[in-house]
């Protein structure tokens, strides 16, 4: 039986994931009439319409949407299959493509890579920084092969592990009006002095499933990209945050004016853990790399004074 070639289904999950033949040809690494002739044999060998061009817009139709999608599974079992070959000659001949979040990067990537190096010298590592949906999405399409992220998080039909529950702290200005510190209530706070992250950004939902507020007129309209933007306003007093155990024993509060208190553990918290791919080749690889982030946990950190 004849079948289309990888390359072929290559230019058409391309082409879905561009919405443009010229850009999806630039990711290919080929000419745009290159690309265009191969999903035009496509359809010829298929006897469909899988694309619909106009001078300006690349429109899929139902059929090519669903065939893109199932090209997209089989290129990544493919990918497998070359992984498994070579993995099984040496696991570690291939690179582990990690992902990460930014409310975790910063603060434990560091020394996690350094665990990782003491116990797999020959082992390279790419890692990547990203929001935790992006992440999945990316193991889904086989360009990564564990991500460090918070969980509880949907996945869908990636599967995820938790290593350890992390506690977290309110952060303020020791001279701050905003709040009480000996009776804290997130729901008596002035209008838009809550500063959490930006949607897309997990801390943002685990802070507010803590709080349960009734008043959503406390949280500030601006949203941050990075916890290091939320504390230098926390500093200035322009609100009060809510953070994790590791940023305050990566000790990034040194030299600022905030204080924090200790928030409930029922509450307050979010598991640290991994996600990826069941089944994949080098599971087993990824589940020691997985158990080595329990060396560089750190220990529960006291409010900063």
């Amino acid at each position: 039986m004849h079948l289309p070639s990888i390359r072929q289904l290559q230019y058409l999950v391309a082409l879905q994931e561009e919405k443009h033949f010229g850009h999806a040809a630039a990711k290919e690494n080929v000419t745009q009439s290159t690309l265009s002739t191969g999903i035009k044999e496509l359809e010829k060998f298929l006897g469909v319409t899988l694309v619909e061009r106009t001078n300006k817009t690349v429109i899929f139709t139902e059929l090519g949407q669903k065939i893109a999608h199932r090209s997209r599974y089989i290129i990544m079992q493919t990918e497998d299959l070359l992984e498994d070959a070579r993995a099984l000659s040496n696991p570690l001949s291939i690179p582990v493509r990690l992902g990460v979040i930014p409310t975790i990067a910063p603060y434990l990537i560091s020394k996690y890579v350094i665990s990782i190096r003491k116990k797999f010298p020959e082992l390279k590592l790419y890692i990547r920084e990203n929001t935790t949906a992006n992440l999945i999405g990316e193991l889904k399409q086989n360009k990564l092969d564990i991500a460090l992220l918070a969980l509880p998080y949907d996945a869908g039909q990636i599967s995820t592990k938790i290593i350890y529950r992390e506690g977290m702290h309110l952060a303020y200005n020791r001279r701050s009006q905003l709040i009480d510190p000996k009776k804290v209530d997130f729901d008596s706070l002035p209008d838009e002095s809550l500063l959490l992250l930006d949607d897309g950004h997990c801390l943002r939902d685990h802070a507010l499933a803590g709080c349960r507020l009734k008043n959503h007129k406390v949280i500030h309209t601006f949203g941050a990209n990075s916890l290091q933007m939320l504390l230098q306003m926390v500093d200035d007093d322009l609100g009060v945050t809510i953070i994790p155990d590791m940023t305050i024993t990566a000790g990034v509060l040194k030299n600022t004016k905030i204080k924090t208190i200790q928030l409930p553990l029922k509450k307050y918290f979010r598991d640290i853990g991994f996600a990826f791919r069941k089944g994949a080749s080098r599971e087993a690889l990824f589940i020691e790399l997985m158990g080595l982030i329990e060396k560089t946990r750190p220990k529960q950190p006291k409010s900063h004074a």
